[in-house]
């Protein structure tokens, strides 16, 4: 007992990172994990073929009420990057709405209704991303009847125990270019952090056109870094299932 003590001392002075306090055999390396939101079509069209280069999979929030539509992804695209690339489709409602600005009788229609189009469509839905991370208790309690995981909009240092239902993730911005994403990656591994998430939207040419954009020149160099530093990259519950 006082060796452990002692331990968990030590381990909280220096960081302990991702490491089970009582288990020295525990250690993890750092997981990166890469999501796209919102169901724009260069997530298929460009992102796709340059992580399917690399062999990465990625998890793909959707708004499911937007599907279909103009410059946004289909069921059926949705499958393919499933089927062939080991993606993970996670819900995100169905029409992206501030979930605890509504009522909560809406909120739940949201957030099961997206679930359910999931379901109904045969494609995976256990991770669910919070609308423009927001959330309360109530609203909480609906999104863990049915997804097995909650990934917010903060960025912060994930520890062991990596908490299913606050998972933070960095929110790539068109000013940030490749640099400063893969800075945070490996400001991750520096800092031991159990799992950094990349979050991105549109992969595309004229990145000014839209604040969370970046290029796929830029785009594909994270990927080249990220296959050079031989990191893991899996989803959200790939990555889950680790810790």
């Amino acid at each position: 007992m006082i060796k452990r003590i002692f331990k968990f001392s030590l381990m909280l002075f220096f960081g302990y990172g991702c490491t089970n306090i009582f288990d020295s055999d525990s250690y993890r390396e750092t997981v990166v994990v890469l999501t796209f939101d919102d169901a724009h079509s260069s997530i298929y069209e460009t992102a796709f073929p340059l992580m399917q280069k690399f062999g990465f999979p990625a998890t793909n929030y959707i708004n499911t009420g937007i599907l279909n539509s103009d410059d946004r992804l289909t069921v059926e695209e949705l499958h393919i990057l499933e089927d062939e690339g080991g993606w993970e489709t996670g819900g995100h409602t169905v029409h992206h709405v501030n979930l605890p600005q509504i009522d909560i009788e809406e909120a739940e229609a949201e957030i099961a209704g997206g679930w359910k189009f999931l379901k109904d469509h045969n494609l995976k839905n256990r991770t669910f991303a919070l609308p423009s991370g927001h959330a309360n208790i109530e609203v909480t309690k609906i999104i863990k009847k049915y997804f097995h995981s909650i990934r917010g909009s903060e960025d912060f240092k994930m520890k062991y125990p990596v908490d299913r239902y606050s998972l933070g993730y960095y929110d790539a911005r068109n000013n940030d270019g490749s640099e400063k994403i893969i800075g945070r990656i490996l400001r991750g591994i520096t800092h031991h952090e159990c799992v950094v998430i990349i979050g991105f939207h549109y992969i595309i040419a004229d990145k000014e056109m839209h604040s969370r954009a970046i290029t796929p020149q830029e785009f594909e160099e994270i990927l080249e870094f990220l296959h050079e530093r031989k990191l893991k990259v899996m989803t959200v519950s790939e990555m889950l299932g680790e810790f």
